[in-house]
């Protein structure tokens, strides 16, 4: 018998496995329904009726899913086997029966089904017959980073094609290019059309028509400026009929006045989409030059094949007899299109699975009616029903009764039907196993921000609490969800500081860095000088220290000169007067807005080299706001000119510019005075952005440049990336879990908190201007217990409104979507259907419907009646796309769930610093709906109402808490099986809690620093200035080394000047410091010649003498000599850690031998060049880490005499102690490596960078650093061996087979990178994993495997492993 355990199929699931294998079946599975297991047990059971397991195919979206699929099938025909299911018999007949069966049992094990992801799948069938379309066989995957710089490229190219056209910044462009052709190449594919050239022609004829259309609409009337205002008129007293009627003459003129702007508007629009083709076409010419493709362009070129050689689909439906599809809802109309191609034919059944509730995924391509295309694809019956998995294995009750309340209007028929002519399938409400837990679930709103977090926090410490059932195995789980990532940060740090460890996914965390968006902002300003908002956003921070008057003068100023610039174009173009009086020349500017393009913008006032005239002339400005905007110039000057230099050194010059390198240092400083300051991690997060220079680089075609404007797209499109098949460190478990609901899809956890669910956060009112409003006449509610959905008014902005969008009416799906017009022929030409748009108050109305609301004060319109307009459809449709998230993220809750939302943004938990009338925020309606929906259950916990309270003992003022100022408790209630524990939790202890002290109720801007922070500025500056002097007259140097500050500079003993700005000119004003002045070339020269001397006598390296021989680059020579005279520490890896600063540290020890080159015998070799050209050497290292170890040592001994500390210095004692121990655990991990027998090896690279395209893993482009690479094998005399890749761990080793089997994966992928770039046989390759933080010696060591290529290539198929420094 098999040990592994059984389990009983439902009813709905024995129908899904057991339908006929020759049906095409289309499954709807509800979330937490057990789709992996019905979909392996399906494949079993098609194995058992004697389908070859070899002719399945499965394809999922992730090589996750992939992976687990294929495992899954794999284990159940091994178990399925092991349970005796082959035939007995007795005699010859029965013994050869049993023979055959056995090995047909074999037969079973070894040959598997195939398990593609689709991208997979698309990309194998090109690779195959590829050439068959002109599609070459070499073509190598574009990733993003690739894409965007490509796009950056084409761009570049067609600067002269775009001027006056206003498209919108670089780097809003390059993502436009890229939106309009991904956008094309999932929507378009299919009826006819074959490839991107027809489609856009598609495109181009059909905005042509509609613009066209729309022009002749307007005819000659005149255009407004400006929109009319559109407020009905009222009827006084005093009226009389003629006024009244002239009153509403006036409105109605107004309003086709509108109508007549709108439609201009949408001509406007069409006709700029016209321009953004070319730039589309060029990047798709650009991309087949360069052999490049995105995962579209392999989708669409396997369509092409199926269709132009139907032979290609034969081939595949006689290989494939069943097809199994994962997450159908996910798939674009042009992979659904080719799916259908390829298997909609006799001989091949296609069975579909997925969830119409979590199809979120329409805003990258997904089509919105996936399940009812299907059944048209595949010819199923109209209107049959999906088999249905209905029934959650991991929802509590009332987790699933939330859900299944929000989600009902997406199961009725709305009271006005949408022009669409079809719909999804119907899926049925979702229902619980009988034994599911009751659960709990919290709705709270907040009059703060911090009382939202403060609660949530509270929340989750419970919820960690209540699931706990004592199962090391199984700790608890819990998680944050967001719609949004504004405020993930704030939650962290909260959730951190209340002893809890978190794990947040994605870039955000970076990016929101206040540091990292002033050096962004820089940068973006540097790479495109019409981006005045970067710059603006720039100089309203502190450092500058500019108020809201001088910077709106700055910007008139900046106005004013492109006024003039645009009007002397029209004057050279003969469309102005030459002499036209200065007042006039903004009035003829207007006049001719759409035939002359803005040419001077805010960051090009900075740059122009008159901009002291300027600023003398407009006469507005105070010296010390002339000199921070010549402060801001001389720092935009700086980064400009290094553009065009390698991207790093860029990066680091805005670093520079901003005193960054130098600020976070200081502020580590003060915010842990107990410690030393330590420059490497103060520096980490700029030393990421360099990070994500490599990354990026590492990533975009190797024909291509990499360029600041390429680099600052893709930068920003991290921000909005979803990394929804995010692998989260499993080997880490977090206490809680952020990230958006996005991110979430597939995963689970015990509690889920989701947050922010205020009015226009979720559902979001972003990007589409989704506004939503309660029809009054259905409000819903609860009545006999049934809950009745609320319905409303929606808008939404359009595809007519978007450049990037495709017109729907010539979408391969049109069918499923709404009709424009509203009332087009299905079959109608999408083209004739326009003729019909022969006015601008018919065009307005199909869009917005302007008119609606006017009557004609006699017979009122139903609106009931009307059909919806375009505004209407799409706001329904963005609805619907929120309602399913929301229902995605409240069924991650396995038991209990928290939604909140709060009123203001305040982030502390005091709601009384709001003031009399601050503006609060109103609930979500899904807030609401939940809200409604549950809280008249039995046992519900009301948060308005206080528990009973212990009376304070009378002794002593009682505590500042929100009880005792009288702050409004959340409203809102808690419901279910521990209501009661959670509302004592997170709002009773909340509100008896202190809160925090508050010292000003304003934040004045600009801001100036307190005075602690000034003083220890002040305390710091004078140290610095006392430290240099004594040093100069140490050295007999100068005696007017003992000058003041310069005239004019503000006195150190002033405290009432504050602000950083004025230290920082302390320093500047000291002539000790700041003696002059030197341009590029000078400072070239004296940094040369100052490093010349420093290295006089000095043992030469070979990098050295490249220097002194001049056989460097420009760049690199420079780079070196400023390296000698400033050296500074390169860090390797981005992580503020031990094991980082001992990568950093073994980099070097490395590199020391690979520079000495003669001396890699021994220990010690001659010196290295770090990447800022800091000149160290083994023996400098090596008696560093002596020191250190002495000097830990010695106070480690001293430690015992701090016991008579005062108490108020243990917080200081604590943080020393623990800064202490991971000193120690450095310096042991640096001497472990130093006596290592790996420090006796000939190195032969050291952090060496491999980006490698795989086309055994799909194309895949994977990426690895290799800590150190050394000559030989494992065994130094085995002479079969070339190299050994050693990668230091300074994590935990491990000790179960699994786990050092997993461990073991990542030398696999490292072997097989350096064996393909090296191009040298896999097995001549060596790998091993060496534990400094082993005290064993003998057991640091964790070789790898002897294994193929073909067995990495299938252990790396279900995905490329993660590395990280302190692994």
């Amino acid at each position: 018998m098999s040990s592994t355990p059984k389990f009983t199929d439902s009813p709905e699931q024995a129908a899904v496995i057991n339908a006929p294998a020759t049906d095409d079946v289309l499954v709807v599975a509800g979330a937490g329904s057990g789709k992996t297991y019905t979909m392996t047990r399906r494949i079993i059971e098609l194995i058992r009726r004697g389908v070859a397991p070899e002719r399945i195919l499965g394809l999922t979206f992730t090589r996750k899913a992939a992976g687990e699929l294929l495992s899954r099938v794999s284990a159940a025909v091994s178990a399925d086997d092991a349970d005796g299911n082959a035939p007995s018999g007795s005699g010859i007949e029965g013994a050869a029966e049993q023979a055959e069966a056995i090995r047909a049992a074999g037969d079973r094990m070894f040959l598997k089904p195939v398990v593609y992801t689709y991208d997979a799948f698309f990309q194998s069938i090109v690779r195959q017959y590829g050439l068959l379309v002109g599609f070459d066989q070499n073509t190598q995957p574009l990733s993003e980073a690739g894409a965007l710089q490509l796009a950056a490229n084409v761009i570049d190219r067609n600067m002269d094609r775009l001027r006056g056209h206003d498209l919108g910044a670089f780097n809003t462009l390059a993502g436009k290019v890229l939106t309009l052709s991904g956008a094309i190449g999932s929507a378009m594919i299919g009826h006819g059309v074959t490839d991107m050239d027809a489609a856009i022609e598609r495109v181009r004829a059909w905005d042509g028509a509609f613009a066209a259309q729309a022009r002749d609409a307007i005819g000659s009337e005149p255009i407004p400026e400006d929109p009319p205002k559109l407020t009905k008129p009222r009827r006084l007293k005093k009226d009389s009929d003629a006024a009244w009627t002239a009153k509403l003459d006036e409105y109605h003129e107004r309003l086709h006045a509108a109508c007549v702007l709108h439609c201009a508007e949408l001509a406007d629009t069409a006709e700029q989409r016209d321009t953004l083709l070319d730039l589309v076409e060029a990047y798709t010419r650009e991309k087949r030059r360069l052999n490049l493709a995105e995962f579209s362009d392999f989708t669409i070129a396997a369509y092409q094949l199926v269709t132009r050689f139907p032979s290609i689909g034969e081939r595949y439906r006689q290989r494939f007899s069943h097809v199994l599809l994962d997450e159908y809802q996910d798939t674009s109309t042009t992979q659904a299109a080719l799916l259908a191609t390829l298997f909609h034919d006799d001989g091949t059944a296609v069975n579909a699975v997925g969830d119409p509730f979590q199809s979120i995924y329409a805003w990258r391509g997904a089509s919105p009616g996936a399940f009812r295309l299907f059944q048209q694809d595949f010819g199923m019956r109209e209107n049959s029903r999906p088999y249905e998995l209905s029934v959650t294995r991991r929802n509590s009750r009332l987790v699933l009764e939330a859900a299944n309340d929000l989600t009902l209007p997406l199961r009725e028929t709305p009271r006005r039907a949408g022009s669409s002519t079809m719909r999804e399938v119907d899926v049925a409400p979702l229902d619980t196993l009988p034994d599911a837990a009751q659960g709990t679930i919290g709705v709270l709103g907040y009059d703060t921000l911090g009382q939202e977090i403060d609660g949530v926090v509270r929340f989750c410490r419970h919820a960690l609490a209540v699931n706990d059932h004592g199962e090391p195995d199984k700790p608890p789980t819990t998680a944050v969800l967001f719609r949004s990532k504004k405020h993930m940060a704030a939650y962290q740090q909260a959730l951190e500081q209340a002893g809890l460890s978190t794990l947040v996914v994605g870039y955000s965390a970076l990016l929101d860095r206040p540091e990292i968006r002033d050096v962004l902002a820089l940068l973006h300003v540097a790479s495109d000088h019409t981006d005045s908002g970067s710059l603006m956003r720039l100089l309203a921070t502190p450092r500058f220290g500019l108020d809201a008057a001088t910077l709106a003068e700055l910007a008139a100023l900046a106005d004013a000169a492109n006024t003039e610039v645009r009007y002397q174009a029209l004057v050279a173009a003969g469309l102005a007067p030459a002499d036209a009086p200065r007042r006039d020349r903004a009035g003829i500017v207007r006049e001719h807005r759409d035939g002359v393009a803005n040419a001077v913008f805010l960051p090009d006032l900075l740059l122009d080299p008159d901009l002291p005239g300027m600023l003398e002339r407009g006469g507005r400005f105070d010296a010390a706001s002339v000199r921070e905007i010549m402060h801001a110039s001389r720092m935009l000057h700086m980064v400009r000119g290094m553009v065009g230099r390698p991207l790093p050194d860029v990066v680091r010059a805005a670093v520079q510019a901003l005193d960054l390198d130098i600020d976070t240092v200081v502020a580590q400083a003060m915010r842990n005075r107990a410690a030393v300051p330590d420059p490497t991690v103060a520096r980490i997060p700029m030393e990421t952005v360099i990070d994500l220079v490599d990354t990026y680089t590492s990533e975009i075609a190797a024909e291509s440049t990499p360029t600041l404007r390429g680099f600052m797209a893709w930068v920003d499109a991290l921000r909005s990336v979803e990394d929804e098949t995010a692998a989260l460190d499993s080997d880490r478990h977090a206490d809680v879990e952020l990230m958006t609901v996005h991110q979430s899809k597939g995963l689970e956890w015990d509690a889920v908190a989701v947050v922010g669910l205020a009015e226009g956060a979720f559902p979001s009112s972003q990007g589409d201007h989704l506004a939503i409003t309660l029809d009054d006449a259905h409000p819903g509610g609860v009545e006999n217990g049934v809950w009745t959905a609320p319905e409303y008014h929606e808008r939404a902005s359009t595809w007519l409104d978007d450049l990037t969008a495709v017109p729907v009416p010539v979408r391969a799906d049109a069918g499923i979507l709404p009709r424009f017009p509203h009332d087009a022929p299905a079959d109608a030409d999408p083209l004739d259907a326009l003729r019909a748009l022969d006015d601008v108050e018919l065009i307005d109305d199909e869009v917005y419907g302007s008119l609606r609301a006017v009557g004609d004060g006699v017979n009122d319109v139903d609106p009931d009646g009307w059909y919806l307009t375009q505004e209407e459809e799409y706001g329904r449709r963005l609805h619907a796309d929120e309602r399913r998230l929301m229902y995605v993220a409240l069924t991650r809750a396995r038991r209990d769930a928290l939604l909140t939302y709060s009123r203001n943004g305040e982030p502390g938990r005091d709601p009384s610093v709001l003031g009399e009338k601050p503006r609060m925020a109103k609930p979500s309606n899904f807030w609401l709906e939940v809200h409604d929906a549950l809280h008249a259950h039995d046992g519900t916990v009301f948060a308005a109402t206080p528990a009973d309270a212990d009376a304070p003992d009378g002794a002593g003022e009682p505590p500042r808490t929100p009880a005792t100022t009288g702050a409004p408790r959340p409203d809102g209630f808690f419901t279910g099986e521990h209501a009661d524990g959670y509302a004592h939790a997170v709002i009773d202890e909340a509100w008896d809690a202190p809160l925090e002290e508050t010292t000003d109720d304003t934040l004045p801007w600009p801001s100036t620093l307190g005075g602690v922070t000034a003083s220890s500025l002040l305390a710091a500056a004078r140290a610095v200035r006392a430290a240099m002097r004594a040093r100069t007259m140490s050295d007999d140097t100068d005696a007017g080394a003992e000058t003041s500050e310069a005239p004019g500079g503000p006195s150190p003993d002033d405290p009432a000047r504050g602000m950083l700005l004025d230290k920082a000119r302390l320093l500047v004003a000291d002539g000790d410091l700041m003696s002059g002045v030197l341009d590029d070339s000078s400072l070239d020269e004296r940094v040369k010649s100052q490093a010349q001397r420093i290295l006089a006598g000095s043992r030469q390296s070979v990098t050295r003498l490249q220097a002194r021989a001049a056989d460097m680059g420009e760049r690199e020579e420079r780079r070196y000599w400023r390296g000698i005279v400033r050296p500074i520490p390169s860090i390797a890896s981005p992580a503020a850690s031990a094991g980082t600063r001992f990568h950093a540290w073994a980099e070097r020890f490395i590199d020391a031998a690979i520079d000495a080159g003669a001396d890699t015998g021994s220990a010690t070799g001659s010196g290295i060049e770090t990447d800022t050209g800091a000149i160290m050497d083994r023996h400098a290292m090596l008696a560093d880490l002596e020191h250190r170890e002495r000097t830990l040592a010695s106070g480690a001994s001293g430690a015992s005499g701090t016991d008579g500390a005062s108490e108020a210095d243990g917080g200081d004692r604590h943080a020393t102690r623990r800064i202490t121990r991971v000193e120690q655990e450095l310096v042991a991990w640096q001497r472990r490596l130093a006596e290592s027998p790996w420090a006796r090896r000939t190195p032969v690279w050291a952090e060496r960078q491999l980006v490698v395209a795989l086309p055994e893993l799909d194309g895949i482009i994977a990426n690895g650093k290799l800590d150190a690479v050394f000559l030989g094998g494992l065994d130094p005399d085995d002479a079969t061996k070339r190299y050994t890749v050693i990668d230091w761990k300074t994590g935990r080793r491990p000790r179960k087979p699994k786990d050092v089997a997993d461990k073991l994966v990542q030398l696999d992928l490292y072997r097989l990178l350096l064996s393909a770039m090296e191009h040298v046989p896999l097995d001549s390759i060596d790998a091993a994993l060496y534990y400094v933080s082993e005290p064993d010696a003998k057991l640091r060591e964790l070789r790898a495997e002897e294994k193929t290529e073909q067995e990495i290539i299938a252990e790396l198929s279900s995905g490329i492993p993660e590395h990280t420094d302190d692994d």
